[in-house]
């Protein structure tokens, strides 16, 4: 296996934050250069005539090192196989694979897709679809049917899920954490602060929380008497002077690294930056000095937020179909997805039978229960997402006010989404 050397560089964005950052800042960083190294190993011609697959990634050092080790074993597993492994920016992936795909190059491989990435990349017809056949050669009909939807466009698989993130309760050791709504009220009353990020992909799970949904049946929005109990219980917590109701996430989950707040809803994508900071002794293997548990809830006891999904996708143009589907496979199956549960990054398995157990890995066991909960998108809503989500975060914010009374809000965001979207098409 070769890969390219790389520098320490920050933790990787959470998945909110990349979707901002690529959706308010489209930007190509030219310049890049990825040498290839050979781990110590000098290349014999018989090395050079062997099977070679290039796979592209965004993980940055060190979660870098988890992904290695796994395609380390895969080329152990396989020595006729020439893995070549290059880490690319998350910013750049796609622009770089679209470019490269054009000109008929490009890598077999591709992690580090997302939906709203997923999409783009096949409108640029970039990638290889997967066959229902390929599929179930592959045990790929092992993984949750969720996430194999997230990586699917118009019935087609054009990629596979190798993980998957959504929100959480982090919290300080010392307190227990709260398994409803109506305790995060008692915690505040008793000095504890909870941090919860108010905007629409973040608050989400509020909706859900009381039984709720925004979205209809016919592609169009719909929230119910859920989302308006959601509003109704922010009224009723916002007052209080231990709830932050933020629509700053960066600066909430901040907040809770620095020890200002004592529990933080937020991506599961923070862990391993939160355990780098907030360890004793801190980035030396200390135990974590906080926890996390699933969402609070209310009417429904167990609810989630949206699911956001890292995927895989083949470049249209491989040479090694066979390859690549057989490097998702092995990614994709039991070993590696417990391996992917156990490394601390905040990525949960979607393989349907890796089972953990809460007595030795809590964490770990209630990553899986909470994504088990979660919400999916629906796709017809991915195009419009950035709007959605303005429009959402400004209905939140004139709830929050006292502009607009809980009842009204969502008609209200129902109307002014009709008439975005209206307006677009016209």
């Amino acid at each position: 296996m070769e890969y390219g050397p790389s520098t320490l560089r920050p933790s990787k964005y959470s998945p909110r934050e990349a979707k901002k950052r690529r959706l308010l800042a489209l930007h190509r960083v030219a310049g890049i250069s990825l040498a290839v190294g050979l781990l110590g190993l000098s290349l014999t011609s018989c090395e050079l005539n062997r099977r070679r697959v290039l796979v592209w990634h965004d993980w940055p050092d060190p979660q870098a090192e988890v992904l290695i080790e796994l395609l380390q074993g895969y080329s152990e597993l396989d020595p006729s196989l020439r893995l070549i492994i290059e880490y690319v920016p998350s910013g750049e992936l796609e622009a770089r694979f679209i470019d490269e795909v054009r000109s008929g190059f490009g890598p077999d491989v591709m992690l580090g897709v997302d939906a709203d990435r997923l999409a783009d990349l096949v409108a640029a017809d970039a990638v290889r679809s997967i066959s229902p056949a390929q599929s179930a050669d592959h045990r790929f009909d092992q993984l949750e049917a969720r996430a194999l939807q997230v990586m699917a466009i118009d019935g087609s698989q054009q990629g596979v899920p190798l993980a998957g993130f959504t929100d959480v309760l982090y919290f300080r050791d010392g307190i227990e954490p709260p398994s409803t709504l109506h305790a995060v009220i008692d915690l505040a009353e008793a000095g504890y602060t909870t941090g919860i990020p108010v905007d629409f992909v973040g608050a989400y799970w509020g909706v859900d929380a009381f039984g709720g949904t925004v979205f209809g049946d016919d592609n169009t929005l719909a929230p119910d008497d859920g989302f308006v109990e959601w509003m109704e219980w922010m009224l009723e917590a916002g007052p209080q002077p231990n709830v932050i109701l933020g629509g700053d996430y960066e600066s909430l989950r901040d907040s809770f690294a620095r020890g200002r707040i004592d529990l933080f809803v937020g991506s599961s994508g923070e862990l391993a930056q939160l355990r780098s900071v907030l360890s004793e002794p801190p980035s030396d293997g200390g135990e974590p000095r906080f926890g996390l548990t699933t969402l609070p809830g209310a009417t429904n006891e167990a609810p989630g937020g949206f699911l956001e999904i890292e995927g895989m996708v083949i470049n249209r143009h491989t040479d090694h179909m066979t390859e690549a589907l057989a490097l998702l496979e092995y990614l994709t199956n039991v070993p590696s997805q417990g391996r992917i549960a156990r490394s601390g990054l905040g990525r949960i398995p979607i393989n349907e039978s890796v089972a953990i157990d809460p007595t030795i890995s809590p964490v770990e066991a209630a990553l899986l229960r909470q994504q088990r909960r979660s919400v999916v998108l629906p796709r017809s809503f991915e195009e419009n997402l950035a709007d959605l989500t303005d429009l959402g975060n400004e209905i939140y914010l004139q709830v929050a006010r006292g502009l607009l009374p809980p009842a009204d809000a969502g008609a209200v965001l129902r109307a002014r989404y009709d008439e975005l979207t209206r307006v677009e098409h016209d």
